[in-house]
This record gives structure tokens, C-alpha cells and sequence, in this order.
């Protein structure tokens, strides 16, 4: 064995030895990349980091600025979101309702029938665009009623959320910024068990914003239970409440999955984390900044995995799928698939785990074709399945165009307002709890920065009981009562929010 060689097993065995003792600490270093990074109007329009900084690594002292190298680079590039909730308290009854001794005690609060307590949360994102837009968790922003976004030099901004996907638990948010640094996506077919990898995230508090923590790809295809795709990087990079929707890079600075959950019992990091992969992350984003929804492929499939025993028998792969029921008409069953077939491959493209078939499919479009191999007793065959559409997203799209074709505009003089109104469909009446009986105008939208979002304290959704004491029950009664009120007088509203059977109803007040 040359010295040189020798020299290398020697440094391996050091570095493994010190990792398990707990003891290696990454080295402190300038970056490997000439000029400023951020300096100029070309390297702002680019991702932040560009070229494999572990090329070349022989000793665990350059293996520490490799470390160090893509943290400098990467953390302009990642922010902290901090998102608060206002969370309607019942108020308590009015003994004098009904009287006309009712207005004098009314609930000090103003809306919403009690006391608005703020509910905050704490979440981490990362930036994908140099013109503001940013990738983080549903679970971060969900429910939000502000946003406040904190980047790496302290800069805060306010964010808003350009579209959600519950069913991948991911989120894109925008900010009025440009020429920001930005993460470039890495390639989901490079990723190896073993391999290094960075996260970034604000866990625990605000104040450890944009922590740095090392660690390596632990499994690949994982399923936890935690979001409708179940095909998770396991990561050993120590990650915690906080870190959610914090970006997973590899060693090029490239965003390889956002940190999503953690298998813990205790609350805190155990040493197993779990990143949703950047190419089902890709396409979510894609589909929000350009239309605001994500549409999915379907298959219209049941299925399961297969033994041990039966891979061995039939010489497949273990992480192949076996049908165990086809929907009539969906695409499957218009391609010929039936009960009992067993899926090997999709586009050539061996399954590792049964969990791979259904991130493939909802990573796919409705109308996009997929080349399926399986196999039909013993019998190896392939199909070529144009996928449908889900059906929950059909659904959602018939919803969305009910409510177009059936909320009317509010008009200009709501503008001042700050609301848009609309009458209540019944997409709409489902969607906010109302009863199948309830009619009138809804609230379609509200300015966050208006008087009837901070002050009134309305909200998307709201149904308008009354205006100025008078019944509401079409926009052709609010704007008539709206007119009738002089500019500068104070009004009052009456509203319900969700939940026709409570008859939760509340007043507050709006100045014209």
C-alpha cells in the first residue's frame, strides 16, 4: 500500500472515529468562491452556489471547509416565517339581548362575538426565486391571518401565501423583494443513501435562526403517516420544531428536500428526520407561482406491497406493487391493468418501495402518459396508462368554478372597504361550515391591511347577517343600505361566522 493511500485510510478512520466520539466540530473557513457572492447583479440572478465544493476532498480539514463553503453560501438564502393566527374567543352572553338596554353590553372586543387572541407559530422557508418567491410547509402558514418573513440580515418583510398543497404539505409564499439570493434545485436520480447532506433552519425560537446542522441521507422512500405523497428522504441532520419547511442541500448548495417532521418520543431531535424530495417539491412550486393549484395525476388503483417470498418466486423487485383492486373507468382500468397484476417498473424505472408507484403518479399531471410493467400470473407485460385527474381535484375545480360563475362582483364602492362580497353558493356554504338553508353575502375576500380586517376584525368567509340594522340577504340589499349611509358615518354589522346551527352571530362596526 503507497504512503499516499495509507495517508487517506488513516484520515477516513480519524474522521469516522471522531463523528462517533461526538467531538468533530466543522472548521471555520473563507469560501471557496471568488468575489462576492451577492455583489453583483449576475450572481443575484443565479443560484447561490454553483460547482461540487467536495471535489478534491482529502483531509477532514478540507472536508470542514467544504461544510463551511456551502453554509456561507446557502444561509442568505433561507429565512425564518413567523405566522400569527387570530383565534376567535366565544363571548359571553348578553343578558340584556333582545332589550333595548342590549347595545350598552355588547362585547368590548368589537367582531367576532369575544376576544381575538393572537396564535403564533414559527416556521423556517427557503428562497427559489431571486423575485421573492419561497418554498416552506402547508403546516407553517396554514390558517395564517399575517406573515412575517426574516431574512439572514435581519431584514423583515411581510409575506403572502401564493397557494398551499395540503396533500404534499408544502407552501409557496412571496415577498415584495428582488434580486435575492436563491436556491437552485438539485436532481432527485442522484440521491444515495449515505450521502452528505446540509440542514438549514430556525429551530426552537427565532433567535436560532438559520442554524446549520450536518448529516447524511439515512434512507430513502420512507412512509410516516404525515402527508397524502409518503415518500420521505430520512435524514440523521439534526432537525426540530422550527425547521419545518427549511431547505435539505447537498454539498453543491442545491435543494434537495424541505424538512418536514421527525420521529421523536420526546418532543425534541432523535436522530431520524424526514424531507420531502425536491423533485415532488419542484412541481408543486412550479404549479403554485404559475396557477396558484396543483393538479395531480390518478391511476385509480388500490394496492399494496408485495412479501419477500413472492419477489424471490417471481424474480422482481421487492419494492414492486401489487393491485389489489381497479376502479371501473379510471385509467388503469381503461389501460387494461386488473386485480392481482404486479407493478415492477414505471418508465423504465424500477420501484425501490410500493410507495415509489404513488409519489410517481401524484408527481404527474392528468393527460401525461406512464409506460407500466407488470406482471400477470407469469406473464411479464407492459401498458402505457394516460392518467385521469383525481378526484378530489375535480371536485375542487368544480367548486372553483361555481364560485365564479355564481359570486357576483362587489362593486366599486366596496373597494373602500377593503372586502370583496359575494353571494353564497353552495361550494362556499360548504367550505365555511354554513347550513345547507343559509343565503346571503359572504365575505370573498378581505385586505389584510384594511380597517375591516385589523380594526372589525372580518374575516374571508363571513356571512353578513345585517347592515345598519337592517337584514342582508343579496347584494342588491348591501349596496342599496350601504348607499344610504353618508361618507364618514360610523355603521354597524352584524355577522356569522361558519356553523349555521349555533347561530353564532356578532356585531362590530366599519367607518364609511
Amino acid at each position: 500500500m503507497s504512503t499516499r493511500t495509507s495517508r487517506r485510510l488513516s484520515v477516513a478512520l480519524l474522521v469516522a472515529a471522531a463523528f462517533v466520539a461526538g467531538v468533530f466540530f466543522v472548521t471555520a473557513s473563507g469560501s471557496f468562491f471568488d468575489g462576492a457572492l451577492f455583489g453583483s447583479a449576475e450572481a443575484q440572478q443565479a443560484p447561490v452556489v454553483r460547482g461540487d465544493v467536495s471535489e478534491g476532498i482529502e483531509t477532514a480539514t478540507e472536508l470542514g471547509e467544504a461544510f463551511s463553503a456551502v453554509a456561507e453560501a446557502v444561509n442568505p438564502a433561507v429565512v425564518s416565517i413567523s405566522s400569527t393566527q387570530l383565534v376567535q374567543q366565544p363571548a359571553m352572553g348578553n343578558p340584556f339581548q333582545g332589550t333595548p338596554f342590549e347595545g350598552f353590553f355588547g362585547n368590548p372586543g368589537g367582531g367576532g362575538g369575544g376576544q381575538a387572541i393572537p396564535r403564533s407559530g414559527l416556521g423556517s422557508g427557503a428562497i427559489v426565486r431571486p423575485d421573492g418567491y419561497i418554498v416552506t410547509n402547508n403546516h407553517v402558514v396554514e390558517n395564517a391571518d399575517e406573515l412575517v418573513v426574516r431574512f439572514f440580515d435581519g431584514t423583515e418583510l411581510a409575506g403572502e401565501i401564493v397557494g398551499t398543497d395540503p396533500f404534499a404539505d408544502l407552501a409557496v409564499v412571496k415577498v415584495d423583494a428582488e434580486q435575492l439570493p436563491y436556491l437552485g434545485f438539485g436532481n432527485d436520480d442522484e440521491l444515495r443513501v449515505g450521502q452528505w447532506v446540509i440542514a438549514v433552519g430556525s429551530p426552537l425560537q427565532q433567535s436560532l435562526s438559520n442554524t446549520v446542522t450536518a448529516g447524511i441521507v439515512s434512507a430513502l422512500g420512507r412512509a410516516q403517516g404525515i402527508n397524502g405523497l409518503e415518500n420521505f428522504i430520512q435524514t440523521d441532520a439534526s432537525i426540530n420544531p422550527g425547521n419545518s419547511g427549511g431547505p435539505l442541500v447537498n454539498l453543491r448548495g442545491e435543494l434537495i428536500g424541505i424538512n418536514t417532521a421527525i420521529a421523536t418520543r420526546t418532543g425534541g431531535f432523535q436522530g431520524i428526520g424526514f424531507a420531502i424530495p425536491v423533485d415532488i417539491v419542484e412541481n408543486v412550486v412550479g404549479q403554485l407561482i404559475d396557477t396558484g393549484d396543483v393538479e395531480r395525476g390518478y391511476l385509480g388503483i388500490q394496492f399494496t406491497s408485495i412479501s419477500q417470498s413472492l419477489a424471490r418466486a417471481l424474480d422482481v423487485p421487492v419494492g414492486s406493487a401489487q393491485i389489489s383492486s381497479v376502479l371501473g373507468g379510471s385509467a388503469a382500468a381503461e389501460a387494461g391493468l386488473a386485480d392481482g397484476d404486479i407493478i415492477v417498473s414505471i418508465d423504465g424505472e424500477e420501484l425501490r418501495t410500493s410507495n415509489d408507484l404513488l409519489a410517481i403518479v401524484a408527481n404527474r399531471r392528468p393527460g401525461d402518459d406512464l409506460d407500466v410493467a407488470y406482471i400477470r400470473g407469469e406473464d411479464r407485460r407492459r401498458a402505457t396508462v394516460e392518467l385521469g385527474a383525481r378526484p378530489q381535484d375535480e371536485q375542487a375545480q368544480r367548486q372553483r368554478r361555481d364560485r365564479q360563475s355564481n359570486d357576483e362582483p362587489a362593486g366599486e364602492s366596496m373597494d373602500a372597504l377593503g372586502m370583496e362580497l359575494g353571494e353564497l353558493t353552495d361550494a362556499a356554504a360548504q367550505k365555511f361550515g354554513y347550513g345547507s338553508d343559509a343565503s346571503g353575502v359572504y365575505v370573498v375576500d378581505v385586505e389584510r391591511g384594511s380597517e375591516a380586517f385589523r380594526d372589525a376584525n372580518i374575516r374571508t368567509g363571513d356571512l353578513i347577517v345585517s347592515l345598519d340594522g337592517e337584514p342582508v340577504r343579496s347584494l342588491r340589499a348591501f349596496e342599496r343600505i350601504y348607499d344610504g349611509i353618508g361618507q364618514g358615518e360610523t355603521f354597524l354589522l352584524t355577522l356569522q361566522r361558519g356553523r349555521q346551527d349555533s347561530r353564532q352571530l356578532y356585531r362590530t362596526a366599519l367607518t364609511k
